[in-house]
């Protein structure tokens, strides 16, 4: 394989996780309420994660399976900067824990108001957050229009803002409402909601990455990253094209 194919090689491969951790994503509310629906009869849950339990673990399966992929996503891209990679692999981590560690069933008033399934969660959210509002626009710099790299900062500052809004905002209903209640869609959906936000990032990402070929420059040895360490967790970090490696 020539170089040149090899870089292009590169270039797909990270365009396909993006893109598969976002379709991943958005299909997982949808796959949870139609296999629930169809293989167990079921109405639409007061959560996701209550899919893991009701109607026997119906659409157990789904709801494992499609979460364990995408942390095998997250762990698999490597972010352009160790801070970025190493949150994503905390995500990774964190949506694991999700996926094995299921929410309380069945207990009525006894359930706990806060569970490891719920931090995992929340925690999962967080990460992500960090991603979208302090890494994400590193590779900016690369966008010669200053327009249009303030465009897409905006946007990653406020998917950022958004992932931390939906998990409280669910947290808040899960208190309020009853589970038996005729609103438990309002839960489900602002779970959802979540995870569409968390999708959308990862599509603009996507669309960021393919204009300025940053994928093939990184490929190429052509990106430089400035030292970094975690005393710059919150700072930015401007990457910048340099000259092809020898």
């Amino acid at each position: 394989m020539s170089r040149e194919h090899l870089n292009e090689h590169i270039t797909a491969t990270y365009l396909s996780l993006r893109l598969g951790i976002a379709l991943l994503s958005i299909a997982l509310p949808v796959a949870l309420w139609s296999v629930g629906a169809l293989l167990g009869g079921l109405p639409l849950q007061a959560s996701m994660s209550a899919y893991y339990h009701a109607g026997d673990g119906v659409a157990r399966d789904v709801f494992v399976g499609t979460l364990c992929a995408v942390a095998a996503g997250l762990h698999l891209y490597k972010g352009i900067t160790s801070l970025e990679n190493n949150a994503l692999n905390l995500a990774a981590v964190l949506l694991v824990g999700v996926a094995l560690v299921p929410m309380a069933w069945d207990c009525g008033n006894a359930c706990p108001s806060l569970s490891l399934h719920g931090s995992f969660a929340a925690a999962f959210f967080v990460a992500i957050a960090y991603v979208c509002i302090f890494r994400a626009s590193d590779t900016l710099s690369l966008i010669r229009d200053p327009a249009l790299a303030r465009r897409y900062r905006h946007t990653y500052q406020g998917l950022g803002v958004a992932m931390i809004l939906a998990p409280v905002a669910a947290g808040a209903l899960g208190w309020l409402l009853e589970r038996g209640s005729g609103y438990r869609w309002t839960l489900f959906l602002v779970e959802a909601a979540g995870v569409w936000i968390f999708a959308s990032y990862w599509l603009v990402k996507t669309f960021e990455m393919r204009r300025t070929h940053a994928d093939t420059l990184a490929a190429e040895g052509q990106l430089a990253v400035p030292e970094h360490g975690v005393g710059d967790a919150f700072k930015a970090l401007a990457v910048e094209e340099v000259g092809s490696a020898p």
